[in-house]
């Protein structure tokens, strides 16, 4: 393997590189980002609301790193389309990247979710950096936010948000609090725990948002309109225009085998943008790092032939309630939960 190149700025796409260095360190790698950002960290990103994380911390390395390691970093450049069959890269402003492996661990700006008002002002997702610097300079016209979490970045936001004192509000799209995610008796435990932070549960997964130019409502699936100036959505897609016309033309996210193999011979997509049949954990933003990371590491041994599998036992965190609150705290609402 002479050149591998790897589309993305998650931690998934800084393990592919350490991954690949392991493997040989004489392998040419090309990092594009079309964020415009070294790899960081997005499950981090919502602790830059209430300041518990400083930006610098988000980063999973600096540009020192990948200087060291002859790695060329494309940033912010658009990927106007990729043709497979001569296995090259062709970007907006006309250069072009050649790949003998690729690792498509994300896309363009990530797309919206298909309901009414998404574009309206005080409307933000997860998933980027720009996104949440956006949403904290908007919190000075906040009192009331609606959450609609997907994963635990959502939670981690909410949390972050009452911390700052906002009224906040977590839509529950399904009847059980991250059903993709947590057992019901988990979910229980989660929902009367952010009930006792002063966080409002309603059940009922946003159908429109609601306002002229700027947001003043949300209206749910069940019919009830809840007043709010914010709304933050985890439950966003990758853009994957760069595949359309292409053997790989995606909707929102791309098949893949065991190994996170397409069916293109040397492409690998993990992280954001695939979609695997035999796993739960795969193709969303609210994926958390560890999860990424694993993935990498199957995705690069297969580059070499060296087929591996992820499990959901790999997957699944032991016990990540205990990431939003402390021991001590959780220990009550168990309790009161099984009771």
């Amino acid at each position: 393997m002479k050149n591998v190149v790897i589309i993305g700025q998650s931690p998934a796409a800084y393990a592919a590189v350490k991954s690949l260095l392991e493997r040989d360190p004489s392998v040419g790698i090309t990092l594009i980002s079309c964020d415009g950002q070294l790899p960081y960290d997005r499950t981090l990103l919502s602790g830059l609301i209430d300041r518990s994380v400083k930006e610098s911390d988000i980063f999973c390395a600096t540009e020192d790193f990948f200087k060291s390691a002859q790695v060329q970093v494309i940033l912010g450049k658009e990927i106007s389309r990729i043709n497979f069959n001569r296995k090259r890269i062709f970007m907006a402003e006309k250069t072009q990247v050649d790949f003998e492996g690729l690792i498509i661990t994300d896309g363009a700006e990530p797309r919206w979710p298909a309901f009414k008002g998404v574009r309206r002002q005080g409307v933000f997702h997860l998933a980027r950096l720009e996104s949440v610097k956006n949403l904290v300079r908007y919190l000075t016209f906040t009192e009331t936010v609606l959450v609609e979490p997907l994963g635990f970045s959502g939670i981690k936001a909410a949390l972050a948000l009452k911390a700052v004192g906002k009224d906040v509000i977590v839509a529950v799209r399904d009847e059980v609090l991250l059903s993709k995610i947590l057992c019901v008796d988990r979910a229980k435990v989660l929902a009367r725990a952010l009930e006792k932070r002063g966080v409002r549960l309603i059940l009922g997964g946003i159908d429109d948002i609601i306002g002229e130019t700027e947001v003043k409502a949300v209206r749910l699936k069940s019919g009830k309109v809840v007043a709010c100036d914010m709304v933050v959505i985890e439950d966003v897609t990758a853009d994957l225009r760069f595949l359309n016309d292409t053997e790989l033309a995606a909707v929102d996210r791309i098949l893949v085998s065991g190994p996170f193999r397409t069916h293109m011979p040397g492409v690998h997509a993990l992280d954001v943008v695939c979609r695997d049949e035999g796993l739960k954990f795969t193709g969303a933003y609210a994926l958390n790092t560890d999860i990424g990371v694993l993935q990498s590491s199957v995705a690069v041994a297969g580059l070499w032939g060296d087929d591996q599998t992820l499990t959901e036992v790999d997957l699944l965190p032991r016990d990540i309630l205990e990431t939003f609150f402390h021991p001590e705290e959780l220990a009550p609402v168990v309790s009161e939960v099984t009771s």
